[in-house]
Parts: C-alpha cells; structure tokens; sequence
C-alpha cells in the first residue's frame, strides 16, 4: 500500500479527492506518450561532444512558439521554429537564436552552442548530431 501524508484540516471530501488523484496519476501517466502516436522528432540540447573548444550545450527554449522545458523535447516532425539559448557564460546572461529546421521522423537531433572564442557572447547553435529514435516507427510511404 503506497504511504500518503493527509493533513488533519482537510475534511473527508478531500481525503476522497487525493485518494481518487492518486489512483488516476498512473493512467494519466501512461497515457502521455500515446499522444505522439507511432512517430515523433526529437531536439535536444544536450552537450554531444566536448572535445570541439569552445562548445557547450544548448538550451531549448522553445519550439513554434511554445515554451519548454524538457532536456529532450518531443515534437511532431516537419519544418519548426526553434528558438535556442546558450547557457550563462562568465556571469552573462544566454543569448536567444531562432533557426528553422526541417526535422525527419523518428530522429533525434543534438543542437549545441558554437562561441567563436573562449571569453566572448558571440555564438550559433550548431547541429551536431541526430540519431534514430529506439521504438519510433517510420510512416509508410504513400503508395
């Protein structure tokens, strides 16, 4: 049986309620990834590689207008509008880019922040990598 804490001052309807929300967060939670359905595209931050000098992660802090805040954002594939941050850097506050990006199905890109030295603000958000998504399914082509 799962330990939950009810506060004394709540009264026996809202003993009910948080029991009922407790019951109902696993099926809320395992009906979030089928929103996606069998395909989707993923845009990540995530520092690649360190070995390139100068460069270090990415924010992703928005995707067609929509703020987020995942570390790997999925998204439905075709042409976005990414709006990339790079991290603080020598106590100055992240620039935003915005780039367009045509995103195939069922692949995961990795878009760090290139600076073009070691002490300044200037960068570009580069994409360094994608990779297929495990348990992605392409869609057929039409026939």
């Amino acid at each position: 049986m799962t330990n939950m804490r009810i506060h004394r001052n709540c009264g026996p309807g809202m003993r009910t309620l948080s029991w009922v929300a407790l019951l109902l967060l696993p099926c809320g939670a395992l009906a979030a990834p089928a929103m996606w359905g069998p395909t989707w595209s993923e845009v990540t931050g995530n520092l690649w590689s360190g070995a390139t000098l100068n460069r270090t992660a990415a924010i992703i802090k928005k995707i067609d207008g929509k703020h987020e805040v995942a570390k790997i954002v999925k998204t439905e594939p075709g042409k976005r509008v990414v709006v990339v941050q790079s991290p603080t850097r020598k106590r100055l506050s992240g620039t935003d880019v915005t780039m367009e990006l045509d995103l195939v199905p069922c692949k995961r890109y990795y878009i760090n922040a290139q600076f073009k030295s070691g002490s300044g603000r200037e960068w570009e958000p580069v994409i360094v990598m994608s990779e297929p998504i495990a348990g992605c399914k392409m869609p057929k082509p039409a026939s």
